[in-house]
């Protein structure tokens, strides 16, 4: 991969990964608050849900974007395969934080198209991020299996 589109990558990596971390920190405060004494546990079940799965789709999907900066640096992939792979996981990282912490902050869940809403918008980018990745990894899996030839 060229070494330009390997420092984006792994620069958008880094800051997805940042993104993770930050919603880590309303996550630890939801998990105080749910623990606190007089407190009905069914009350946080689906904050602790919302705010848990934000903090790891920014860690996830930012580890998932530096590993494969990683890996494609060790592959020789055609241009075309180099930009599915930055775009499709630059895509993919950010839309699965955004959409995860507006999740989280709204109370959706993003699982369907339920009209003009929030919960619209994180269904139309969990759709870009799912789509971002596969295309990403599958170029990835296509340059692993031509080096192996």
């Amino acid at each position: 991969m060229d070494k330009k589109l390997q420092g984006l990558l792994i620069a958008n990596g880094a800051l997805v990964l940042l993104a993770g971390f930050a919603a880590g920190f309303p996550y630890g405060s939801t998990v105080v608050a749910s623990l606190a004494p007089g407190v009905a546990a069914s009350d946080f079940t689906e904050p602790l849900r919302a705010w848990h799965m934000a903090h790891l789709e920014g860690v996830l999907n930012g580890i998932l974007m530096l590993a494969a900066a990683a890996a494609a640096g060790v592959l020789t992939l055609s241009a075309a395969s180099q930009r599915v792979i930055l775009w499709g996981l630059i895509v993919s990282g950010w839309t699965n934080i955004v959409a995860s912490t507006i999740s989280a902050l709204t109370g959706g869940r993003g699982t369907a198209i339920t009209g003009l809403d929030w919960n619209t918008l994180d269904f139309l980018l969990f759709m870009a991020g799912i789509v971002g990745a596969v295309a990403a990894v599958i170029a990835l899996a296509l340059g692993g299996l031509k080096a192996r030839a």
